[in-house]
């Protein structure tokens, strides 16, 4: 502190004296430093005093190793400052320094994710700041231009870290336990806080348009919904997407190691984000047998919201057409989804399966199609008539994809088995599944070479059809 004051001394010499004692000091006595807040707040109440460059050179130093040693203490009293009536603007001199702001955004970057423990649990021994004191340093620094390199540096894992933080606190009881924190009694909601740190990342980071765009679509608004807030993260992705974001990859592989725990707080959001994210052609090309594996298990967790989020990731492999691999790897698994309990579950499934076979080829997909078959067979007596009427498009659909040389056992041997459920079917309540049972039963008989059964299948009654069945059985 004397160090301090006689640099503001008019006398050169003496600045100049007090700027050399007061940098051996700050080198060999930095872990020792007391009275951090009482020093940041003298220079800022004394800085119109430091006119020798040489002094305004040494107090930016000074600023800069204690917010590298005793950071959350400086980020603290930045914001005491801040409410100063003609203070100098308080974080400019902490983003000027590209080594500085890297290791300042490092430390909030881990604040925001050390999100163990209650949100309203103050910390053991010591200053620490809480994950929304560091939303609010962290937008305070990015509004300060100077650093764009560093930003791009660290966009991902902050950009990660904010979302997480936003779905956070819009889970129960979060956003009251925010508000019983010191520090926080005059500030905004903390939704729309880290909403907007969020909004000020992408806008430093050069994705103006993408702001723009979101904006225009509402997609702030609804992150900021505790009703509509995945809709907001769906719209934030697809955006990325569509505005070719480059760091869309980098985000892809942090989202999918979030989602490797099973058990995470915020795994809806990151499903949510990862689905949309996979339109992008460059990120699904970065699905490897370890993210199939987790993508596996989300499909066997029991929460259908998840079950039906990887099911759209699915059906988003089909339409990029050249990822048959992945989809290999996925296909027991989504068969496996039309046992669910959860009536929707089973709904999405049959109609990503009648996706599926459409945009299939035999040559390419004849196991799963087998499959597919056998697996159809009980369904086609399921007592509901929306989920029956499924099954028989799916099976139809299956049926227009099978050629008679291909028709060998053991598919030959369960299109039998199904030949009179199709002919009962005829006569089905659902004025539907009986208009779809008659071509499935022409499409039989074409692929089994039953051409004189085709045009009694193709416009006799039940009855008519069962005994010619009957008939040509005979030896």
């Amino acid at each position: 502190m004397v160090a301090m004051e006689a640099m503001t001394n008019a006398g050169r010499h003496d600045v100049l004296a007090a700027s050399k004692m007061l940098g051996m000091i700050l080198k060999f006595c930095q872990p020792e430093i007391g009275k951090v807040p009482e020093i940041i707040k003298y220079i800022y109440r004394n800085m119109s005093s430091f006119t020798e460059a040489t002094a305004q050179e040494t107090i930016k130093r000074v600023i800069h190793l204690l917010a590298e040693n005793y950071t959350d203490e400086v980020i603290l009293t930045l914001f005491e400052i801040d409410s100063w009536r003609g203070a100098h603007k308080p974080w400019e001199i902490l983003a000027s320094f590209p080594k500085g702001y890297e290791v300042i955004m490092e430390h909030l970057l881990q604040r925001l994710t050390a999100r163990r423990r209650s949100w309203a649990q103050e910390p053991r021994g010591g200053v620490e700041i809480s994950p929304l004191i560091a939303t609010r340093a962290l937008r305070e620094l990015l509004l300060e231009p100077s650093q764009r390199v560093e930003v791009h540096a660290f966009f991902s894992p902050l950009f990660v870290a904010l979302l997480l933080q936003a779905s956070s606190l819009l889970g129960a009881g979060a956003t009251e336990a925010f508000w019983g924190q010191q520090h926080l009694a005059d500030w905004t909601d903390p939704v729309s806080c880290t909403v907007e740190a969020l909004r000020t990342l992408m806008t430093s980071a050069g994705y103006g348009d993408h702001v723009s765009y979101i904006e225009k679509l509402g997609g702030w608004e609804l992150l900021a919904s505790p009703e509509r807030h995945l809709e907001g993260v769906a719209l934030l992705a697809r955006a990325m997407v569509t505005k070719n974001c480059w760091h869309s990859c980098p985000i892809f592989g942090l989202v999918v190691g979030i989602l490797q725990d099973l058990d995470h707080e915020n795994h809806l959001t990151a499903l949510t984000f990862m689905t949309e994210l996979l339109q992008c052609p460059d990120v699904a090309a970065m699905v490897d047998k370890v993210m199939l594996r987790i993508l596996a298990s989300w499909l066997q967790c029991e929460e259908p919201a998840a079950v039906k989020l990887l099911l759209r990731a699915v059906e988003v492999f089909v339409k990029h057409g050249n990822m048959g691999k992945q989809l290999r790897a996925l296909q027991p698994y989504v068969l496996n989804c039309c046992y669910s309990a959860d009536g929707g579950v089973v709904a999405e499934t049959f109609q990503l399966l009648r996706y599926l076979v459409e945009h299939l080829t035999w040559q390419d997909s004849s196991s799963f199609l087998i499959q597919l078959a056998f697996t159809l067979g009980p369904f086609l007596e399921e007592e509901s008539e929306h989920l029956r009427l499924e099954a028989f498009e799916v099976y139809g659909a299956v049926l227009a994809k099978v050629r008679r040389r291909v028709l060998v056992f053991p598919l030959k041997h369960q299109v039998l088995n199904l030949l009179v459920l199709l002919v009962l079917h005829l006569e089905d309540v659902s004025v539907h599944v009986a208009q779809i049972s008659r071509p499935a039963l022409c499409h039989t008989a074409t692929i089994l070479g039953w051409w004189k059964l085709r045009v009694i299948f193709a416009k006799k009654d039940v009855w008519t059809i069962l005994r010619a069945l009957a008939r040509s059985s005979r030896p």
